[in-house]
């Protein structure tokens, strides 16, 4: 438990970790369930599919929220990444709930992927989009099949402004 100071709130909050909700997320199998991510207004957590992971981001880019980093994870053995967003202007960029749980503390906005494939949900030879590295496909099929949703949002990122961080820190749940 640490307690934190929310610069623009200006009062103290507290962050704990939610081992439990990791694990859950961690244990699913469901495509529905590739993306945690922390809803700031109803102030929960909720999963995302490939699909609506797409369209958020693509919203996000929209109201100038970019991606800024791309950190790995694993958990239980598994892969992961955690894809971090800014606003570029700093005071509308909140403390970020989602990084405070894999052990990441950020302004912004942040969603935990499972690193498996977009379009077949394989965790096998998953490799991540050489475009904008928020999103993984097994194979060359698979991309060219799952293409016509993640292109809009692929060609948005500037990977040029991506720090990457592929070394995995592992997460203890």
């Amino acid at each position: 438990m640490e307690m934190l100071d929310h610069i623009s709130q200006g009062k103290k909050r507290e962050l704990k970790r939610n081992n439990k909700l990791l694990r859950e997320f961690d244990a699913s199998p469901d495509p529905n369930l590739l993306v945690l991510y922390h809803h700031l207004r109803d102030k929960e957590f909720d999963c995302f599919n490939a699909k609506e992971y797409t369209n958020q981001m693509i919203a996000y880019h929209q109201k100038n929220i970019k991606v800024v980093e791309v950190v790995s994870r694993k958990m239980n053995g598994h892969d992961y990444f955690l894809v971090c967003c800014r606003h570029e202007i700093e005071q509308n960029n909140p403390l970020c709930e989602l990084a405070f749980q894999v052990q990441r503390q950020m302004q912004g906005y942040c969603m935990l992927v499972k690193k498996r494939c977009f379009q077949c949900h394989t965790d096998e030879n998953v490799k991540m989009c050489s475009g904008c590295q928020c999103a993984c496909f097994c194979s060359t099929a698979c991309l060219k099949k799952h293409w016509g949703i993640h292109k809009p949002f692929c060609k948005l990122v500037d990977p040029k402004v991506i720090t990457l961080d592929k070394e995995a820190f592992t997460v203890d749940i």
